[in-house]
């Protein structure tokens, strides 16, 4: 009995191997291939109903796929960065944080990251004169950080929200100290 049990530990570890090393392959090729966007694993019926793993061997089996895809996609995505800094262009980079190198710029957009709002509340929550507001507006739309809403107000577009979270992360990061 006691040798059944080992042999069937045998035959599922060698199962895991197989399987890890499918998994490998496939996060390899979908790596590789940035066109391929999905990684997928077949194992037959019969394979699963013939075996019944122990907990412990199927948490180590999903700690060892969730390991392997986070490292694979860790090094992707530090490639993908990497390449991104490359390309970058300064006098773009340096326009677009231009735009928001404002501190009532930021309260703009701060205001917007949370709902829309229109004119009148965004002269009311700054407390600027309207002419101010539509300078710092102008140049914000002018970047397309900011766009007009359906209603006549003001929201905070795609770009304006990723560059208000990048914001944030870079001053948490930095612990809000002036850099020079």
């Amino acid at each position: 009995m006691s040798e059944d049990i080992d042999e069937m530990k045998d035959e599922l570890r060698e199962e895991i191997r197989s399987l890890r090393e499918e998994i490998r392959k496939e996060v390899a090729a979908a790596v590789g291939n940035p066109e391929k966007s999905s990684i997928r694993v077949d194992i037959r019926e019969d394979d699963l109903s013939q075996t019944e793993p122990s907990s412990v061997i199927v948490k180590d089996l999903v700690k060892l796929i969730r390991d392997n895809v986070r490292s694979s996609l860790a090094q992707k995505g530090e490639r993908a960065v990497d390449d991104l800094v490359v390309e970058m262009g300064e006098a773009s980079a340096a326009e677009l944080l231009k735009s928001l190198a404002n501190t009532e710029r930021i309260k703009i957009v701060k205001v917007l990251y949370s709902s829309n709002q229109t004119f009148s509340d965004l002269k009311s929550v700054t407390n600027l004169e309207a002419a101010s507001v539509s300078h710092h507006l102008k140049s914000l739309l002018r970047m397309g950080l900011v766009a007009h809403g359906d209603e006549g107000g003001y929201i905070l577009t795609k770009r304006g929200k990723l560059l208000v979270r990048t914001l944030a992360l870079m001053n948490e990061a930095l612990g809000g100290e002036s850099v020079d």
